[in-house]
């Protein structure tokens, strides 16, 4: 990219520049390139953009040209006289196509995250001199964090999730979740249960425990917790986890240290079956309980109208 920075100008610009000036590519050459870099540009405007505005069509040149570009440099390694000789050979529809492969390769990695992912995002303005190959390669890279955020989300969720397991698009929920379940692990060999899921009384018996015991040995056992957990993980999942601190356990760490309302703080972070989280506030769908919701329990009582 050094010579796009020198020059103000994206690399493949500056390639059919520079070949043009030097009569390597002829003025036929560049007249069929220009056309099918201004076809090629219709039909992403077309496909993906709205053609109405004006500025719409300019996006579909602007990403054209990011694409484009992105494959010439991929096919010569920011060379270029291997770069012109692959333009004259091959063509520009051919840079474009490696362009595009690379794009595609996202949804390979994740196909959610791929649809995340704006085809503007590699749009390329005429003065932009951004080494778009280094803005794929940080997609690429989120890609991957992305698949295995939903890999590690699985796995764990598998043995502690309480209900029906229900995967959101949202990766901010995801991890909240997550963390519900990591909490739940800890929680759970807190009370030395081999169990994966809360009951009532698992749960009264941890806020016993959590209520009855000093503050340093409680600190020093979840450490021992956390350990002992954390070394029964995947290695690839126990690495993701310490890289997005989930093992980090602060909520968990932090409801411990202040010692205040400790019960009602900590089935905020558990994941707890809806029927022990009922039981827990005195609530229940179909029950008057004198709580906000009645009107909703009281209508789940009558009968459905013949």
């Amino acid at each position: 990219m050094k010579i796009a920075e020198l020059r103000s100008h994206p690399f493949l610009l500056l390639v059919l520049k520079d070949g043009e000036s030097e009569g390597y590519f002829t003025p036929e050459f560049m007249h069929k390139t220009k056309q099918q870099l201004s076809d090629m540009s219709l039909r992403i405007a077309s496909d993906n953009l709205s053609i109405i505005y004006a500025d719409q069509i300019k996006k579909g040149c602007e990403i054209v040209l990011g694409l484009s570009n992105l494959g010439l440099l991929e096919l010569c390694d920011n060379d270029t006289d291997k770069a012109q000789e692959i333009i004259k050979s091959q063509g520009i529809v051919y840079c474009f196509r490696a362009g595009w492969a690379k794009y595609a390769q996202l949804k390979k990695i994740s196909p959610s995250y791929f649809e995340d992912i704006s085809l503007s995002s590699y749009a390329l303005s005429i003065n932009d001199t951004a080494d778009i190959r280094l803005m794929h390669r940080a997609l690429v890279s989120d890609g991957y964090q992305s698949a295995k955020l939903l890999e590690v989300y699985k796995s764990i969720a598998s043995n502690y999730c309480a209900s029906t397991l229900l995967i959101d698009d949202d990766e901010e929920v995801l991890k909240f979740e997550l963390q519900k379940y990591l909490n739940t692990a800890i929680a759970l060999l807190l009370i030395d249960s081999n169990k994966k899921v809360f009951t009532n009384t698992l749960f009264q018996q941890l806020s016993t425990y959590l209520t009855n015991t000093e503050k340093d040995v409680l600190l020093v056992k979840i450490e021992n917790c956390i350990l002992s957990f954390t070394e029964k993980l995947p290695i690839l999942s126990k690495r993701y986890l310490q890289e997005t601190g989930l093992l980090l356990f602060k909520e968990l760490k932090g409801i411990i240290n202040q010692q205040v309302n400790t019960t009602l703080y900590i089935q905020e972070i558990l994941e707890l079956p809806i029927t022990v989280a009922n039981e827990l506030n005195d609530d229940f769908e179909g029950g008057y309980d004198f709580h906000a919701d009645d009107e909703d329990d009281i209508a789940y009582l009558r009968p459905d109208p013949l």
